[in-house]
């Protein structure tokens, strides 16, 4: 696949580089787009080591749409692969006690520097190529983070009418829905007690965190020929957290007995 080109959008840590580096294993030529240059550098030369044949990095701010018009204008070719992984976490809170700003920046960053990024790009792809977008069990289930989960659940979307507007053109939309995924992100919130693992591990069905290389596996597959009749999915890779909840809440008042 060294004809293929994938950009990663929000690819300096976490699961943007695991995605970045899983493309590159497969021999594609990869460009890392973020706002951090020295980790951003670091993970093409990683991507180099792994297989791309070709890495680099470019700066972009997903919160401002004339950066990423300027990603744009960096790249003369467009790519045949994008990944729209910007995005920041929010601690849990109730709706009524939600910043404005903090609820702007999320959306600000989160749905809408997706939007901008499949705008800018989506103009320029073709048949046979694929948009990632990166939701969050947040896409699916009322969480009590009140800026986060609304601008997942917008990605959802997002996604679906892309699929619609893009696919008589041949340009597949889809995305994944992390679940508690060990990122650098949720390293910190554990770190600094805002988040239980024991309590987290309790609600999954296989009663283990997602790392980031399983969400660039899914990732790998939805842009891959193997997925070709796939589009408008958001799929969760979230170790059964979606299915556990309503089964052990069921299971508390309908006990299996012998």
């Amino acid at each position: 696949m060294a004809d293929t080109l994938a950009l990663i959008i929000g690819g300096t840590s976490g699961i943007g580089r695991a995605i970045a580096l899983r493309l590159a294993a497969e021999g594609m030529r990869v460009t890392v787009a973020g706002r951090d240059a020295t980790r951003g550098k670091a993970v093409a030369e990683d991507c180099r080591a792994a297989g791309a044949p070709d890495a680099n990095f470019l700066p972009v701010d997903v919160a401002d749409p004339a950066s990423v018009e300027a990603l744009s204008q960096a790249m003369p070719e467009a790519p045949h692969i994008l990944v729209n992984c910007a995005g920041i976490l929010q601690s849990g809170k109730r709706v009524l006690d939600q910043p404005l700003d903090e609820d702007e920046r999320l959306w600000r960053i989160n749905y809408r520097g997706t939007l901008v990024g499949a705008q800018v790009f989506g103009r320029r792809m073709g048949p046979g190529d694929a948009i990632l977008n990166v939701g969050s069990l947040a896409s699916f289930a009322p969480l009590s983070l009140p800026a986060y989960t609304p601008g997942k659940q917008a990605v959802k979307a997002l996604t679906e009418i892309l699929a619609c507007e893009l696919g008589p053109k041949g340009i597949r939309v889809n995305a994944v829905a992390p679940g508690f995924t060990l990122s650098d992100g949720l390293k910190a919130k554990i770190a600094a007690g805002e988040r239980n693992p024991e309590a987290i591990l309790d609600t999954t069905a296989l009663k283990k965190f997602v790392q980031p290389e399983d969400v660039a596996e899914a990732a790998l597959f939805l842009c891959s020929p193997r997925a070709a009749s796939i589009t408008g999915v958001t799929l969760p890779v979230d170790a059964g957290w979606l299915v556990q909840a309503p089964f052990a809440h069921y299971q508390r008042g309908n006990p299996i007995r012998g």
